[in-house]
């Protein structure tokens, strides 16, 4: 067993990408395993600048480790070389001995996110990145998806097909007033950009098990995108992603047995976010606290979304949700992330016990938005704490209250946190015990 899973347990955001950037010079391979573009992981490099990734791995800052795209993913050829540009602008390389794509990922294609601002224009709008996703994974299901082999066995039949894609949506546009495309010119430059990735692209299934039968086997780190909540069979549909966020993803996303799987690390955010539609049972509407939780908006670690931009929504901690995220997943472990902004609440923090549902007291999540957005929190106010604790790096060191914060939440979950964020830097982190093997 040689694969540990990072999933986030939440609403996406937690910070996943800071831990696996953390762990990940442990590692052989870091590898995602779903999700498109749409989702966005922040890591900060050794020189304190941040890094946005979409779609490559959040190893890619360390030379030894070979990053791979799973065939659960869905690929934008033109936004990822975009990304590869701003990888290699900070120095770092990307080449096709530290990169592979999987030749069995599908491709968005032109007219996917043409579909998409179609419908985020309509009545049918669901606040989605237009990032196409939803259309090629209805594809994917419709089995009328193109694969990512396409692109160095049949580079004229891509053309081809994103023309045609475009041009079946033609009268559409017109009709929502969307301006006319040259839809030769676009389908001829995807195509051109698309080659650019013919060397990446891999049997990245075979690839995988291959090192991980070895007799001293690669290390495995799967990075998930996304979170529990946005899982398309678990998560609070419809407003969910296109793709399984859980770890139960991994082996199909990846082509590998459950068997190699190994350590699963959730990740939940003291705070947590949500960008978009759907059910939030703690949101904060307090204007005057929302202003003091976000504070200054310019920083690395400000609350907007890593794809969108937008500012997200707070809420505070759900462990009603949790638990229901930690029962399928199978979390082993928790990260916990922006235990420092808890001191911005003041005097107390407010945490979610439980919920009132139906006239019963409920202490793990219902599976349905739409039992979730009848629910009423139950909250058990902890007492905060003022000091700054980014310099702290052992949890001996940290205030009474935060100390006792932690416990309150290990006990209510019955999971441990092994791993606490208390600042953005690659370095603010406290290990309290072995998350992995690697640690």
């Amino acid at each position: 067993m040689s694969v540990d899973v990072i999933v986030g347990l939440q609403r996406g955001d937690e910070g996943k990408g800071r831990f696996v950037d953390m762990l990940a010079g442990e590692y052989d391979i870091v590898a995602r395993f779903n999700g498109g573009n749409n989702a966005g992981h922040t890591v900060v490099l050794p020189n304190g600048q941040s890094l946005k990734l979409h779609s490559v791995p959040s190893g890619i800052a360390y030379p030894h480790v070979v990053n791979v795209i799973g065939s659960g993913t869905l690929i934008d050829p033109v936004k990822l070389l975009v990304e590869f540009a701003h990888i290699q602008s900070e120095g770092i390389k990307i080449t096709p001995d530290n990169l592979q794509i999987s030749s069995c990922a599908h491709l968005i294609l032109p007219h996917h996110i043409c579909q998409d601002e179609l419908r985020e224009a309509g009545n049918a709008r669901q606040g989605s990145t237009k990032s196409g996703i939803a259309q090629v994974a209805s594809d994917k299901a419709l089995r009328t998806g193109v694969r990512a082999e396409i692109i160095g066995s049949d580079p004229s039949r891509l053309e081809s097909l994103v023309q045609e894609g475009l041009a079946a949506l033609r009268q559409a546009r017109k009709s929502a007033g969307l301006p006319d495309l040259d839809e030769a010119a676009v389908a001829s430059n995807f195509a051109q950009k698309a080659q650019k990735l013919a060397p990446y692209i891999k049997d990245t299934a075979l690839y995988l098990n291959e090192q991980l039968s070895k007799s001293t086997p690669a290390r495995v780190l799967a990075e998930g995108a996304q979170a529990f909540l946005l899982d398309i069979d678990y998560g609070m549909y419809p407003f969910t992603s296109s793709s399984s966020t859980t770890s139960g993803g991994v082996a199909s996303g990846l082509g590998i047995p459950p068997t190699f799987v190994e350590n699963i690390i959730g990740v939940a955010k003291v705070i947590q976010s949500h960008v978009g539609d759907g059910p939030f049972v703690t949101e904060i509407t307090d204007s005057k606290l929302l202003k003091r939780l976000y504070g200054d908006m310019m920083t690395i670690d400000a609350e907007r979304g890593t794809t969108t931009g937008r500012v997200r929504r707070l809420g505070y901690l759900d462990l009603p949700q949790i638990r229901r995220a930690n029962m399928i997943n199978g979390t082993q472990s928790m990260a916990l992330s922006k235990l420092d902004w808890l001191s911005r609440f003041g005097k107390e923090i407010p945490v979610c016990v439980a919920y009132k549902s139906s006239g019963r007291l409920i202490d793990i999540a219902p599976g349905s938005a739409q039992e979730l957005a009848g629910c009423i929190p139950v909250y058990k106010n902890l007492a905060g704490w003022t000091e700054d604790i980014q310099h702290i790096r052992t949890s001996d060191d940290l205030p009474a209250h935060a100390k006792a914060y932690v416990k309150f939440v290990e006990d209510q979950t019955g999971v441990p946190a092994s791993m606490i964020g208390v600042g953005p830097g690659r370095g603010q982190v406290i290990v309290r015990s072995a998350a992995t093997s690697a640690l």
